[in-house]
């Protein structure tokens, strides 16, 4: 023990106190699901949330909305709009109108109402006061990423830019008012993208980095992959720690990856998932060129050496993103939305929409197909797929999607039942935060190893 550990211990919660939490930008409620995993005693006393799906999922996860919803005792029609635009719930503001009016459907109105009331969503962050909110102790802002990812409009997080990563600052507004109250909570936990502290974002980080020590906070922080983790994703995300009075925080050790993508992956696919033969080629081949040609080789531009999937896997690790078409035969770059990726690899970062596409096994492809150095074609159920070493190429499904974030399929099988769209799931999925790293995370404040991810 050194003298820096002497003076700073290392925090772990009283095992006798039930945590008390409030997860603004709260999403489907990563967090509250690996508490829920690490059986850590806590109270989600309230959320701030304003996207109405995220809200349907969220209550459907952790509030048994499909159980209430046919006993509850709702007011009138006028009411329930009235509270949801109050609180801005399901306000868009690119178009600065809101989405949930006289005109939403009966059965859907009811049931973010009901999401609504049954989450404690105290709606917009920018209308909450320290006043008005319960006890605290643990804080969590996984603030919007738009305008600082680099797949976003990379904005920034100025003050007075009044940008959606903005938002970071009504946090700070938030805690300025429970200083006052002397109700600042005991622990917070942040998320999202690496750039939060990068060459652009970093003075606004530090900034808000020294308000917190201001504020009494020792705050650590650290970009951590969930690959690291036990879930075959290469997802990078920033993530610190900030405890009030003289404490330390250790991030936990990583562990073995003993997963690959298609270990997650549905074993039975409805074939709309499946793409096209004539789309695989475009993949393949520059776009540009009118002319495809019957059975198009692979991309000659994705290695110097051999270029079959087999010898591309076999040089890599487990843990790596395994893409086969990274250029066009024009030396140009495929978009990340065409890429082709090995699932005997890893995910690359899921997104708020489709990324990319994947080399999945199936037994209705034909076994004589896999020595094939050139791309395929076979007809299922009337449509012409594009087969590459007797593997087809597919988008990932929704469930698929929320197992590479560490939830259960249960959970997943309660938001289709809420009736949130499997285009909406896709979204949440990618804007949320895989469980396995916060149960990592989070185990190191209440002396907690998190499960291991074992639905496979």
């Amino acid at each position: 023990m050194n003298l820096y550990e002497i003076i700073h211990p290392l925090y772990r919660w009283p095992d006798d106190q039930i945590l008390h939490v409030f997860e603004t930008f709260a999403g489907v409620g990563a967090q509250a699901k690996s508490l829920e995993r690490l059986r850590v005693p806590h109270i989600i006393t309230g959320i701030s949330e304003i996207d109405k799906d995220a809200i349907l999922s969220y209550a459907a996860i952790h509030c048994q909305l499909n159980e209430v919803l046919d006993t509850y005792e709702f007011p009138e029609k006028e009411v329930m709009i009235h509270e949801l635009q109050q609180m801005d719930v399901g306000f868009d503001f690119k178009n600065n109108r809101h989405t949930i009016t006289e005109k939403t459907r009966p059965a859907m109105l009811k049931k973010y109402y009901l999401a609504n009331v049954l989450s404690g969503n105290f709606g917009n962050v920018a209308q909450i006061h320290a006043k008005d909110l319960p006890d605290i102790d643990l804080l969590t802002y996984s603030f919007p990423c738009q305008d600082l990812s680099r797949a976003g409009r990379m904005k920034g997080m100025d003050k007075d830019d009044h940008t959606r990563s903005g938002l970071l600052w009504e946090i700070e507004r938030i805690l300025e008012e429970a200083e006052r109250l002397n109700r600042l909570p005991k622990l917070l936990l942040m998320e999202n993208v690496p750039e939060v502290i990068g060459t652009r974002n970093r003075h606004n980080f530090m900034s808000w980095f020294y308000k917190l020590e201001r504020l009494g906070y020792q705050s650590y922080f650290k970009i951590v992959d969930a690959a690291d983790h036990g879930i075959p994703q290469h997802r990078e995300r920033c993530f610190m720690i900030s405890i009030i009075g003289e404490y330390s925080y250790s991030f936990p050790t990583c562990r073995k990856l003993h997963m690959q993508m298609k270990d997650l992956l549905e074993d039975e696919i409805d074939i709309r998932y499946f793409q096209t033969y004539r789309s695989v080629c475009n993949f393949l081949t520059n776009p540009k060129e009118k002319e495809i040609g019957l059975m198009p080789v692979l991309n000659k531009d994705i290695s110097s050496g051999d270029t079959t999937i087999n010898t591309i896997r076999k040089n890599q690790s487990k843990r790596d993103i395994i893409c086969i078409n990274s250029f066009l035969k024009n030396g140009s770059r495929v978009s990340q939305t065409n890429r082709i990726l090995d699932s005997e690899g890893i995910a690359v970062t899921l997104t708020t929409g489709y990324t990319g596409y994947y080399l999945v096994s199936d037994v209705r492809v034909p076994i004589e197909l896999a020595v094939s150095e050139k791309v395929e074609k076979i007809v299922l159920d009337g449509r012409e797929l594009g087969v590459i070493r007797g593997r087809l190429v597919r988008r990932l499904t929704a469930l698929e999607a929320f197992r590479l974030m560490g939830f259960d399929d249960h959970d997943v099988e309660e938001m289709r039942k809420a009736g949130v769209s499997e285009v909406q799931l896709i979204r949440q999925a990618g804007n949320s935060i895989v469980v396995d790293v916060l149960e990592a995370l989070l185990g190191q404040l209440f002396n907690k190893k998190g499960e291991l991810w074992n639905k496979v």
